[in-house]
């Protein structure tokens, strides 16, 4: 995809355009990180952009999506920026054609370094000194960037947990004092970076900080005791009461209260039985049991409910009540898992006449 991206480059040089891979793929690349979100910024526009690649192509506020070769890259006119409106998205944009001038435009400097048509690194605003001094650090004055857009808090929060980065005094403060812009955004804006924040190894970093800025309520979380850092985004929300106005799929509000049954419970049989092997091991990390999953797993007296060794038209016929089955057999499940009860048709029989549903 990078050779793909040197390309275009040179195809717009060719036609008179200043063009540059931009943001955090260069950030990354210079870190050592493998990345494929490539963002490309030029002085052509939408237009004389579709002109030069014979295609038809959507202009939103001077950023287009270009197919090319298979791949699909993030290009986007120089422009100012102008006139911020609801803390996060500009009036007016217009085209220019320095791309400094549209480097000031943008959030941080570890941001703003550029690779060009030749593969050459180009760094207007020190991006790579405030890289190599682990220092996130906005363009321009840290009050006015936060104002413009409020995401640009969490962002930072993002870059410091992620890479393990420091804030710069001036973004601390300016955070600190306008803090309650946070809650200008929706939340699904605040759980995709926290989703980001939550993956890192560092989550406690942003927690302790949040702490002392006074945050919590503003983005309406609170951690139930410290958090353990496993790298699994739902193992962190797991750990903290937080606001039904976050949007979770079901997968995640499963797989959130699986985590939560299993820290509260413990595990064992049951649970192993319920949820799986691999999340039963992703909460072991939280309550660090000393605990063989694997070995309750391979010597589990049943895997699923089919396994029970007594069939639904039998149980039919014992307690002749369709409304209760599901609340038997989840009775024989724990029974059997508990070790309370053989799974074998005799004894299970037994058990269910002697209970005289």
């Amino acid at each position: 995809m990078y050779n793909e991206a040197i390309k275009i480059l040179n195809i717009l040089y060719v036609k008179g355009h200043d063009s540059y891979i931009v943001g955090g793929f260069v950030r990354d690349k210079l870190l050592g990180i493998n990345s494929d979100d490539i963002d490309i910024i030029t002085s052509a526009t939408p237009d004389e952009i579709s002109n030069i690649f014979d295609i038809d192509i959507k202009d939103n506020y001077g950023s287009i999506k270009l197919k090319y070769n298979n791949y699909t890259f993030d290009i986007t006119t120089f422009r100012k920026e102008e006139d911020y409106f609801d803390n996060r998205r500009p009036n007016s944009i217009t085209y220019i054609k320095d791309v400094k001038e549209d480097l000031q435009r943008r959030d941080f400097t570890i941001n703003t370094i550029l690779i060009d048509k030749d593969e050459e690194v180009v760094d207007y605003l020190n991006g790579i000194s405030d890289l190599n001094n682990k220092l996130i650090r906005t363009v321009g004055d840290s009050n006015k960037k936060i104002k413009e857009d409020s995401l640009r808090i969490l962002r930072a929060f993002r870059f410091m947990c992620i890479y393990n980065f420091r804030l710069d005094n001036d973004l601390l403060i300016s955070i600190k004092n306008n803090k309650e812009l946070i809650g200008n955004l929706s939340f699904d804006r605040i759980k995709n970076e926290l989703d980001y924040i939550f993956s890192s190894y560092n989550a406690n970093l942003f927690i302790n900080m949040i702490s002392e800025l006074s945050i919590f309520k503003t983005l309406e979380i609170e951690p139930i005791n410290r958090v353990i850092e496993t790298g699994n985004k739902l193992s962190v929300w797991a750990q903290l009461n937080y606001s039904d106005k976050y949007n979770f799929s079901k997968e995640e509000k499963d797989y959130i209260e699986s985590i939560k049954y299993i820290i509260k419970n413990g595990i064992n049989n049951y649970t192993v039985y319920k949820y799986g092997i691999d999340i039963n091991k992703e909460a072991n990390k939280i309550i660090k049991e000393n605990i063989d999953i694997d070995s309750i797993y391979n010597n589990l007296s049943i895997r699923k409910k089919t396994d029970i060794d007594i069939t639904y038209e039998e149980i039919l016929n014992i307690v002749n009540d369709k409304s209760i089955i599901n609340k038997i057999y989840i009775d024989l499940e724990n029974e059997i898992l508990y070790n309370n009860l053989n799974n074998k048709k005799s004894d299970i029989i037994s058990y269910l006449e002697g209970d005289k549903r």
